[in-house]
């Protein structure tokens, strides 16, 4: 049954529009027809959200409720459809006609065109919508996990005989909604003009089980449209083109990169910017999101951790949220140091069996997800060890880095510049979330899906949505799908050739030298190193508890060789859990909290990984950079 809230002919509006203060709080009094009778509700848009107040027979206030503002994402203002009905249903019908004595000729009063469209008289319905949509915290039973469910608040204004005067009074309410959704918004994400500000989205399509472009078509650009978010499109090629793509391009015309694909995507984005020549600049003005289309999503898992996001329930729309809240946080990175080049990451650096496990595995990666689990019980019981040499740099026993501190260190990093990787330069061509539930007594008139809500999402479901200025997929008789960008846009400046790597410089020795005596070395027979900056590696293993987005750590984990099998079994079991790292440090197993560290394997046994990534074997050093990148996060 098809229930909203009405406001009442003889209802008047409690808030002026013409007093400063209170001009972005709207009120009034609505009610929603039932079969039982009507109930009245006082309603108050303000800047803790929307308030429903039900009121009893006697005038007094029965209970309230409140949508928060950090749930509600968008709101249209609409007329419904004209009515297929014949003009005899028509509000201006002349009570004289035989319709209303019961005849059966139906004789329509004489009414002007003008005055027809004016009272929308194909119908009889002059009233304006205002739709609201919201994703609010719900929970089914006591036993189920909480999660976010698409709610629609859907008010109708009628209290003028024309639509017109009924639509001002809906966009009067729709004015004062985005007024405070924008209050909610980050400076970067907003335009001079009060509005928001476009995102770059990139889509891998092979990611984990290769459909990311489903994914996006059918869960986020829903969100995106009704957040109103403006966003370009395009879609990855072939390895390596998102960090082309990043290195190549002017970016002022776009606030958020939004990854959409696994952590391989985020790490080339992540390279690409931090390769500019105006590295500097860009990274404060610019904020990364990721949709979770890959096999492992560690940095969307953590983000959601970190957030207490619910993110098994519906991992695509938590992370679509996150990504148009118009909230961010530093993030850090890690620069790593190979022999021939210089990398940036922002999740892991491993080498042994978790690296082994995540490249080996991908001759099974059909399994998706499982495949990690799958093989990890192999290589455990075939067990290897890696024989090398570890030195750190312990952390500093402090929480988190003082804003002052990182800006002090992002200052101290912009004047280096290293001479020892390609970067092609930039290319001159332009181009442009709260634990409260709502009660059962609220769903009827909160939850609400009619026909004109479904055709908004039949219009976001599109593929070709008009929300974007362009379609990055068009199809042919082989369905191939192409980017409609084209390969020019990655023009090179004349002088490419020239061997500079713009970007943070390093504060370590080199490579072929000694590290500094205080320095801590460990070294031998080992089962794995891994250091790791996010608390989980994949969506299912929750690798390091106590990690930050910005706590200026590494946390490098070391399992030496000799230990057990039973003993590795329970640490690989727990990994899921986040209770397989030993409270104090033993004979195998040490967790290191570190700034810096080097890895010098002796033997070619063994892969190196970087964010997942493999590598080329061999040494390298990484060093901590504290909330050098800003990271979309939930309200």
């Amino acid at each position: 049954m098809h229930k909203s809230l009405e406001r009442s002919r003889s209802s008047v509006s409690s808030t002026p529009t013409n007093a400063p203060e209170e001009r972005h709080s709207v009120s009034d009094t609505f009610y929603t027809s039932q079969r039982k009778g009507s109930h009245v509700f006082r309603v108050r848009l303000d800047e803790t959200g929307f308030t429903l107040e039900r009121e009893s027979p006697s005038g007094g206030t029965v209970k309230g409720q409140t949508v928060k503002i950090c749930d509600i994402v968008g709101a249209r203002c609409v007329r419904l459809k004209k009515s297929s009905r014949s003009l005899a249903g028509c509000a201006c019908v002349n009570p004289g006609t035989p319709r209303a004595t019961g005849g059966k000729r139906n004789t329509p009063s004489k009414c002007s065109i003008a005055s027809r469209e004016e009272y929308a008289c194909n119908g009889g319905d002059a009233s304006a919508y205002l739709y609201l949509f919201a994703y609010v915290l719900k929970k089914k039973s006591f036993r189920s996990s909480v999660h976010r469910e698409r709610t629609v608040l859907t008010l109708r204004f009628r209290s003028f005989d024309s639509f017109e005067d009924n639509m001002k009074e809906a966009e009067r309410w729709y004015r004062a909604l985005c007024w405070q959704l924008q209050r909610t918004l980050e400076p970067i994400f907003v335009t001079p003009d009060a509005k928001r500000r476009r995102v770059l989205v990139l889509l891998n399509p092979k990611s984990g089980a290769g459909n990311a472009r489903e994914v996006f078509n059918l869960q986020v650009v829903p969100v995106l449209n009704e957040s109103e978010v403006p966003y370009d499109l395009f879609v990855t090629k072939h390895s390596n083109y998102a960090l082309e793509f990043m290195g190549t391009r002017r970016l002022e015309d776009w606030c958020t990169i939004i990854a959409v694909g696994g952590d391989g995507l985020f790490h080339e984005i992540i390279n690409g910017l931090l390769r500019r020549e105006d590295w500097a600049k860009v990274m404060p003005a610019i904020s990364l999101g990721i949709i979770p289309c890959g096999s492992g999503n560690g940095l969307a898992r953590s983000i959601a951790h970190g957030y207490n996001e619910p993110y098994f329930s519906n991992p695509v729309l938590g992370a679509s949220l996150t990504v148009i809240s118009g909230r961010s946080s530093p993030m850090d990175m890690v620069r790593v140091q190979l022999q021939e080049r210089v990398m940036y990451s922002f999740l892991s650096i491993g080498w042994g069996l978790i690296s082994d496990v995540d490249i080996e595995s991908e001759c099974i990666r059909m399994f998706g997800y499982q495949r990690f689990t799958i093989w990890t019980l192999y290589r455990w019981a075939n067990l290897r060890t890696y024989n090398g040499r570890i030195s750190y740099l312990l952390a500093e026993p402090t929480a988190e880095q003082p804003a002052a501190k990182q800006s002090e260190e992002l200052s101290r990093l912009q004047s280096s510049r290293s001479c020892n990787l390609h970067l092609d330069k930039l290319a001159s061509d332009s181009y442009r979330r709260s634990s409260d539930l709502l009660p059962q007594e609220f769903e009827d008139v909160i939850s609400l899906e009619t026909s004109i809500n479904q055709s908004f999402r039949s219009r976001c479901d599109s593929w070709l949505s008009g929300g974007s200025r362009r379609s990055c997929y068009y199809s042919i008789s082989e369905s191939i799908y192409h980017s409609l960008a084209d390969e020019s846009e990655f023009t090179q400046a004349a002088n490419s050739d020239q061997e500079l790597q713009y970007g943070p410089g390093s504060s370590l020795p080199p490579l072929d030298e000694p590290v500094p005596d205080h320095w801590q070395v460990e070294q031998g027979e080992f089962i794995m190193m891994h250091a790791i900056y996010q608390t989980h590696l994949g969506i299912d293993c929750h690798f390091a508890p106590k990690a930050l987005l910005n706590d200026g750590k590494i946390y490098l984990i070391l399992i030496r060789g000799g230990i057990s099998r039973p003993h590795l079994l329970s640490f690989l079991y727990n990994m899921s859990t986040g209770t397989h790292l030993p409270e104090k440090n033993n004979e195998f197993v040490k967790v290191l909290p570190v700034r810096a560290f080097r890895l010098e394997p002796h033997d070619n046994q063994g892969i190196i990984t970087i964010d997942g990534e493999r590598v080329e074997f061999g040494p390298l050093q990484a060093e901590i950079l504290p909330g050098i990148a800003r990271v979309m996060v939930p309200k």
